[in-house]
């Protein structure tokens, strides 16, 4: 069975060479590299990969796309190019995720995807969210455990847990709980950003199915810093973007709101993205926290052995501020 994913980057190299060492490691056919603005370092080391298909989305390629000129929303771009994937592709599944995704449970998953009946056109996958908890050494920005949803939007244990700091999370996260989505590249459907769009005169349950393990690892922020820019992206002009669940806008206007003040920026990001001890403790005790299992820094070694990148927090958090004034490429 062939997979390929889709993806569109504009993040430091060493956190995309992560993202492609993962998934050329658990055997993906072909990843879907959309590059949503210039990176020639990362060009560089990836280009000529038999596994890596780069698109530079410049002019052109914008001009030449369904939309005619480059959106001005990241996510109508990201579904514009993994809708472009998806005609192209010669996988017999296709996943549309973002480089802070990582596939997992891989063995599991493929096998379950292979035994799918023909007419299940999609299946969701669901994931769970990298935190780190206070105190503990981060030798890299993928260190850390992972939080695994609770099973309830409202559940009675998250205010007990996380007292006033509850109501930026859901379902115990602070990202999105609902997975993303393996679809059959023979059934043409537009790729969403979690869900395959299906078509209005079927029955979802009769075509689309769910995995039962967690197959997806979200490190939704590699640092402070980088969890902070990607929620002032969900805040142009001091609007938040919809439709977001309550809890992540709840955390986006926040921020916006406290732009200047970093005190709050620093005690919202240690209640909302770092726990306690004792917080770890409870929700393992509840079956709630987990590890990942994943040797980043070991895959690009091994998928990438000439690369040397560093992949400390003050490293990604430096390279992070080199990209931020080319937010939107007028050049590319």
């Amino acid at each position: 069975m062939r997979w390929d994913i889709v993806t569109t980057a504009f993040e430091p190299t060493a956190v995309t060479l992560g993202f492609l060492a993962h998934h050329v490691d658990l055997g993906v056919n072909r990843i879907w590299l959309h590059l949503d603005a210039p990176n020639k370092e990362l060009e560089d080391i990836v280009s000529g990969h038999e596994k890596i298909k780069v698109v530079r989305c410049d002019g052109a390629y914008w001009k030449d796309s369904v939309k005619g000129k480059r959106p001005w929303d990241f996510r109508v771009r990201q579904s514009v190019n993994a809708d472009s994937a998806m005609s192209q592709s010669d996988a017999d599944w296709i996943a549309h995720i973002d480089a802070d995704e990582y596939v997992t449970n891989a063995a599991a998953l493929f096998a379950f995807l292979a035994q799918q009946p023909d007419q299940i056109l999609s299946i969701v996958a669901f994931n769970s969210e990298r935190v780190h908890v206070r105190g503990q050494p981060q030798p890299h920005v993928f260190s850390g455990g992972f939080r695994v949803p609770f099973p309830r939007i409202v559940h009675r244990a998250q205010p007990l847990i996380y007292g006033r700091y509850a109501r930026y999370l859901q379902k115990g996260v602070a990202g999105y709980w609902h997975g993303k989505a393996f679809t059959r590249v023979s059934s043409g459907l537009p790729l969403a950003l979690h869900r395959a769009e299906l078509p209005e005169d079927v029955v979802e349950e009769d075509v689309q199915g769910r995995f039962p393990g967690r197959a997806i690892l979200h490190f939704d922020g590699m640092t402070k810093a980088h969890w902070l820019d990607k929620l002032r992206k969900k805040v142009p002009n001091g609007k938040v973007l919809q439709p977001h669940n309550q809890a992540r806008i709840n955390q986006a206007q926040d921020v916006w709101d406290h732009r200047d003040d970093s005190d709050y920026l620093d005690d919202l990001y240690r209640h909302v993205k770092e726990i306690s001890g004792f917080q770890a403790l409870v929700l393992r005790l509840l079956g709630r926290m987990t590890s990942s299992g994943v040797d980043v820094p070991a895959k690009i070694k091994k998928v990438f052995p000439e690369a040397h990148v560093d992949l400390s927090p003050a490293a990604v958090d430096a390279a992070l501020k080199d990209i931020q004034d080319g937010r939107v490429p007028t050049s590319f």
